[in-house]
């Protein structure tokens, strides 16, 4: 399987509403992640690409079939992608994930202003790589308020690793190699190139959301791609 942001295409008309704004988003150190594969063995790069794909097989969710893609272009330490999750996410996978009518797949954007977003983002996507995103995406938003003003937040995410049964080894492993940095770095990228500015963006077919919008705006969007789909 392809992975996500090579498989899609992301088009963006930007319009302000309710949402964390920045025109960067935090890089990381992906040169440096992105070159410790060849310090390492074949053996431990090739661990490495698994995990990193099965992390981004992990933040899609939805029917394989569904013909339209809803893409979430997201900061975990944004107070306005938390108020999404938490008010109009449950009702979207509800309406129309949980029906086969949309594919909905989660793209990080850090900014650089959330000092803890990027720590977060690798938690989440460490997690995914064991097949656990979505666990690890609903228990940091649900507790943004509690890490967010932290000093360093690792430890906070080490506690829902272990809730969550995750292999301990692995995961602190994946933290410390920062494996999943690059991906994030191209996540950010991708979606700046398409038009994203500020969290939290949606890419719903052609057509762009932009903050945290309520439900009708996604029914509207939804149902006019929709529409726009080829017979």
């Amino acid at each position: 399987m392809p992975r996500l942001l090579t498989a899609l295409t992301l088009a963006a008309m930007m319009s302000p509403l309710a949402a964390c704004g920045s025109k960067s988003a935090q890089k990381g150190d992906a040169s440096s992640a992105a070159a410790a594969p060849a310090a390492t063995s074949s053996a431990t790069a090739a661990t490495n690409d698994e995990r990193v794909t099965r992390a981004d097989q992990a933040r899609i969710m939805g029917d394989p079939n569904a013909k339209l893609w809803m893409l979430v272009v997201s900061d975990f330490q944004c107070p306005y992608c938390g108020q999404w999750e938490r008010e109009t996410a449950p009702q979207v996978i509800k309406e129309f994930v949980k029906t086969g009518q949309v594919r909905l797949a989660f793209l990080n954007f850090p900014l650089q202003q959330h000092a803890n977003a990027l720590p977060a983002a690798e938690a989440a996507m460490c997690a995914g790589a064991q097949g656990k995103f979505w666990e690890m995406h609903d228990r940091i938003f649900k507790s943004q308020e509690q890490w967010s003003p932290l000093p360093t937040s690792d430890a906070f995410f080490a506690g829902f690793a272990r809730e969550l049964a995750l292999d301990l080894e692995q995961y602190n492993q994946c933290i410390g190699t920062h494996v999943m940095r690059p991906m994030i770095a191209a996540d950010a990228e991708r979606a700046t190139r398409a038009g994203a500015g500020s969290t939290p963006t949606f890419f719903i077919g052609g057509q762009t959301i932009a903050g945290a919008e309520k439900i009708d705006a996604f029914r509207s969007a939804i149902a006019k791609a929709t529409a726009a789909l080829p017979k």
